[in-house]
């Protein structure tokens, strides 16, 4: 991102995040003391310290929740720049059709998250099992969200989008569960949009490459290979 000059892109969205991560806490502070108002009441300290731990998570799911929808736009440009700038170009897609696919997109993965935190509490109550669950989940979602600015520029739907993640399995939990340790490092949440975004399109056209030249290497090498159109070269390592 420094190399490539690339940090006014994390500007404005840093400063919109920070403004989620206060709201999600007051709002999920707000929640739980109407809730645990009689438990403060009868056990004060007790109280308190449940409260502070209730809604650090639940500001930290709300957050999580709503975040990639507050960060698509920025995060999608992001994205596209970087291919344009390791390819040279990126696939064009109309404006209004991508935002209206994006936000029912995001509505679906919304239900999703919601699904997933169900079945993760449930775990929890159940097996004390949950939280491993949730930790996987969580990658397997995060994965998503990074590779929906790709192929969404290439025109996959909902479930396409689903089916390259389990095409590509490695690359999947691989890339997920490195998001999910960028989301834990303190304050880092606020940028690991961008991050997540510019470097999922960064594996997504590695991953691209490597099908290309397989799919070369299968055609027998009978017929003269297309000269690469020239590109900026760029540092994908510090990117």
């Amino acid at each position: 991102m420094a190399q490539q000059r690339l940090w006014h892109y994390l500007v404005l969205p840093v400063l919109l995040n920070a403004a989620l991560a206060i709201a999600t806490m007051v709002a999920a502070a707000r929640f739980f003391r109407e809730e645990l108002a009689s438990t403060i009441a009868s056990a004060p300290v007790l109280g308190w310290i449940f409260l502070v731990v209730v809604t650090g998570l639940g500001g930290v799911v709300l957050f999580i929740l709503l975040q990639p929808i507050l960060s698509a736009v920025f995060s999608d440009r992001l994205a596209e720049l970087v291919e344009k700038r390791i390819r040279g170009s990126a696939p064009a897609a109309p404006f209004f059709a991508s935002t209206g696919r994006a936000l029912v997109h995001g509505l679906l993965k919304l239900v999703f998250y919601g699904i997933a935190l169900a079945v993760g509490l449930g775990l929890t109550a159940l097996t004390g099992l949950g939280s491993l669950v949730g930790v996987g989940l969580g990658a397997i979602f995060l994965a998503y969200d990074g590779f929906d600015y790709p192929l969404s520029r290439r025109g996959v739907g909902f479930g396409g989008k689903w089916a390259y993640l389990l095409r590509h399995p490695g690359v999947t939990l691989g890339y997920g569960l490195g998001a999910t340790l960028l989301y834990l490092v303190p304050l880092a949440v606020l940028v690991a949009p961008s991050f997540s975004a510019a470097g999922a399109t960064i594996t997504f056209l590695e991953i691209e490459g490597k099908g290309a030249a397989r799919g070369a290497g299968a055609g027998g090498g009978t017929q003269e290979k297309e000269p690469e159109k020239p590109h900026k070269p760029i540092d994908i390592s510090a990117t």
